[in-house]
């Protein structure tokens, strides 16, 4: 069975990232993902820019649209993709349920600038039976996963404290981090601004501060993205460490060893475990896998509308703070 997808915003997400790659080795688009799985049809993208809608035409062999109304109405899709700027969100998804409620809908992030306005969307989803996730995508590459079930299960355990570098802003860079950390660590219990940091936009500052989550503290600090793109996640707990460095395409593991000459001393042990993964190379064809797994009922790991409002409330927690 092939479900039906309508690309929304053909921008950098939706089709520009990997537009020139690979993509047996890079999927980083919406079109790609769903264009690499054969239980996906792209029926067709919607975008104000044309020139944007002939390259769309040209590689992946689907009609394109400027109006969203028509091109709901004449596919009526199983899936609708939202990769539009964050401000014309709701509109779209007013739409979508206006003229088409398709099963589900994979929003960008984040889902709204207001919580107001995201509870509103997830109220109007809910009432018209359309499932409505939101692209925090780390949710669903399997290294992220694995981390998630060791820490559930007490392999990687105890008390924990961690580090969080990130750049570009808080509110569309280092809410992957939120985001990731909630997967992980369970709900936020308090956030502490730490320093204001500089603008960037009117909807965005890069801000020190700390979360504390159900299983532990974590401080998250800024970096300058002119300077080098800094995405790195370090949890620090009482058997070990785990590194999640370049924004996940590098994960180790390192245990706590017995010094052999110290008997009263643990230490790191030299060698790192490392994960052997390639997950945020194709990052957008793991959530894609999801999706699928979530349309056939089998267990699916994706982010949800709840979880997505929980890291917009605690992100705006921290930027009220921070004033």
């Amino acid at each position: 069975m092939e479900f039906n997808v309508l690309i929304v915003g053909l921008g950098k997400i939706g089709m520009g990232y990997d537009l020139d790659l690979d993509h047996d080795e890079y999927v980083y688009s919406h079109a790609a993902a769903f264009s690499q799985h054969k239980g996906f049809n792209i029926v067709g993208g919607v975008d104000v820019d044309t020139k944007l809608g002939k390259t769309f035409k040209e590689r992946y062999n689907s009609e394109f649209y400027v109006n969203i109304q028509e091109a709901l109405q004449k596919h009526h899709p199983d899936i609708v993709v939202i990769a539009t700027s964050t401000q014309f969100h709701n509109q779209t998804l007013k739409d979508i349920a206006k003229y088409s409620k398709p099963k589900v809908v994979l929003c960008e992030k984040p889902l709204s600038y207001s919580v107001e306005e995201a509870y509103s969307m997830q109220k109007l989803c809910k009432e018209n039976g359309i499932q409505l996730f939101v692209n925090y995508m780390r949710n669903s590459t399997p290294d992220s996963i694995e981390i998630k079930d060791k820490i559930n299960s007490n392999e990687y355990a105890g008390s924990l404290k961690g580090v969080v570098w990130y750049s570009k802003g808080l509110v569309h860079n280092g809410s992957h981090f939120v985001n990731l950390l909630t997967y992980w660590l369970g709900p936020i219990k308090e956030s502490r601004c730490i320093s204001k940091g500089r603008l960037i936009d009117n909807q965005n500052i890069e801000p020190d501060f700390s979360l504390t989550f159900e299983k532990g503290k974590v401080v998250f600090l800024s970096t300058q993205e002119e300077n080098f793109s800094n995405y790195a996640v370090e949890l620090v707990f009482e058997n070990g460490r785990l590194r999640y460095e370049r924004g996940g395409r590098e994960v180790y593991w390192t245990s706590v060893k017995q010094d052999e000459s110290l008997s009263t001393h643990k230490f790191l042990s030299n060698d790192d475990g490392s994960y052997n993964t390639d997950s945020m190379s194709k990052y957008q064809l793991h959530v894609v896998n999801e999706l699928w797994n979530m349309l056939n009922q089998e267990n699916y790991e994706l982010c949800s509308d709840a979880m997505a409002i929980s890291t917009l409330e605690s992100i705006n927690d921290v930027l009220e703070g921070c004033k």
